[in-house]
């Protein structure tokens, strides 16, 4: 019984953690956002616990939550989770990727005219990291390496 009462409490503090990001999301770069990604919750619970029509989105304020992938991604317009059924990256219109400064928390590159990389975020190509030489870069390192710097870590 003693056990629990701390999983009920480890539960409440995780709640609390996630409703308190969502809250401060709008003000967080993605490399903030990465660096609290223990706090995102994962899309497919996230789709599980409530339909994407109900949840809040925008630009700046959208429900943000992290695909399978790892990616961290902001709900730019409502729809139909319960009919729509793809991960974020197959519904690019509905949602808004979020990307790092930080090297270590680098991806795969993604090419999506919706989520273009700003200056100084960082990406994985070719088995290299990569930062961005520009503002909405949507080229990829491999075919346009001018746009991109290739980070030593």
């Amino acid at each position: 019984m003693s056990n629990q009462i701390y999983f009920d409490a480890m539960k409440a503090k995780g709640l609390a953690d996630a409703a308190d990001l969502q809250e401060r999301s709008s003000s967080l770069d993605g490399t903030a956002l990465y660096a609290e990604e223990d706090k995102i919750p994962d899309f497919a619970e996230a789709v599980k616990v409530r339909n994407m029509l109900e949840r809040k989105a925008g630009q700046k304020d959208g429900f943000v939550c992290r695909s399978t992938a790892g990616r961290v991604v902001r709900l730019l317009q409502v729809y139909d989770s319960e009919i729509y059924l793809q991960e974020p990256e197959e519904l690019p219109a509905q949602w808004g990727f979020v990307w790092s400064t930080d090297p270590d928390k680098a991806l795969p590159f993604l090419t999506l005219s919706t989520s273009p990389y700003a200056k100084g975020d960082c990406c994985t190509a070719g088995g290299k990291t990569w930062r961005s030489k520009i503002d909405t870069n949507t080229w990829s390192p491999e075919t346009n390496p001018e746009f991109w710097e290739e980070v030593k870590k």
